[in-house]
Order: structure tokens, then C-alpha cells, then sequence
């Protein structure tokens, strides 16, 4: 029997793989055969077909992403799940802060209701955008096969950067005289 060629893949190094022995026999941990078999980068699998080491290697790289990739949908899914509430919390938020503009009526204080009419409504919009633009963002990273938790961390992170922005905005619309 001829011995298989080379590997092209970068990660299996050339050589004899499961050599026992002086003989070149397959090793007695695949518990297959007993005669003289040559076994350059040659393995046995469960139903006793000599398989290429290369092929092996690369099955057991594919079983070892295929768990991180789980765990990385998973983790988004969660994570979008918690951006989507977070999102509803932040839009509501920015809307309550409307009410900051009932005191303008009062003696002393002045509202620049321009600016708050702004902020009011323009927060809300950003909240939706930072909200699809990640989705849109994790889905693309999921489908490329990339890490996507990162994503929605970063989106997460600028809901909150957008909802304490327009409450200062907001603060800043509304001057209180005493």
C-alpha cells in the first residue's frame, strides 16, 4: 500500500502519525489490525476505514468551534434580549423626561423648549437606530461566523450613553430660578 501524500493543510505536521512500533502497525489504541500497515499521517476510525490525519484534525477543530459557536449565539440572543428591554426602558425614559418642562410655567424658572422639544423627540429615534444598527450588526457577525456578544455589549453600552446624554440636555433646557 502506498503512503498517502503530503497534507495541505497548514496545521498537521508532516510525518508518521500513529506509528506502534518498529513495523509501522497502527497504533493499539485504535484496536484495529494486527498486521503490518503503513501509517503516515493515517488514522482508523470507529467503523475500521483508514482515515487521513488531516481530516481527523480537522474534525476535531470543527467539534471545538461548534461549541463556542453555540455558546456564542446563545449569549447574543440573551444579550439582544436584554438590549431590546433596556431599549424600551432608555425610549420611555427619555419621553418621561417631558415632564421636566411642566415647571417652566412656574415663576423664575426658563425653558429653552426648543432645545427639550428636541431632545424628546429626538432621543427616542436614536434609541430605535442604536437598536437595529446593533441587531443588524450581531446578525451579519453571526452569519460570518465572528464573535457577536461584543456587539451587543457596545450596543448596550451607548443606549445607556444616549439616555444620560438627553438627560442632560434636558437638565440644561430647563433653568430653575429661586
Amino acid at each position: 500500500m502506498a503512503a498517502p501524500a503530503a497534507s495541505q493543510d497548514p496545521d498537521v505536521s508532516s510525518g508518521s502519525v500513529g506509528v506502534a512500533g518498529s513495523d509501522g502497525a497502527v497504533a493499539s489504541a485504535a484496536g484495529v489490525g494486527s498486521g503490518p500497515v503503513v501509517a503516515s499521517a493515517a488514522g482508523v476510525g470507529s467503523d475500521g476505514a483508514v482515515a487521513s490525519a488531516a481530516a481527523v484534525g480537522r474534525e476535531a477543530r470543527l467539534a471545538a468551534g461548534t461549541h463556542r459557536r453555540v455558546a456564542d449565539v446563545v449569549a447574543t440572543v440573551l444579550l439582544l434580549v436584554l438590549l431590546a428591554v433596556e431599549s424600551v426602558a432608555v425610549g420611555g425614559g427619555i419621553v418621561f423626561l417631558s415632564m421636566a418642562f411642566h415647571s417652566c410655567a412656574a415663576p423664575g424658572n426658563t425653558c429653552d423648549v426648543g432645545l427639550g422639544g428636541g431632545v424628546v423627540t429626538i432621543g427616542p429615534v436614536l434609541v430605535v437606530l442604536v437598536l437595529v444598527g446593533t441587531v443588524v450588526g450581531c446578525v451579519l457577525r453571526l452569519v460570518r461566523r465572528r464573535l457577536a456578544w461584543p456587539l451587543v455589549l457596545v450596543g448596550i453600552a451607548a443606549q445607556v450613553v444616549v439616555f444620560f446624554a438627553a438627560l442632560l440636555l434636558v437638565d440644561s433646557a430647563v433653568q430653575h430660578g429661586f
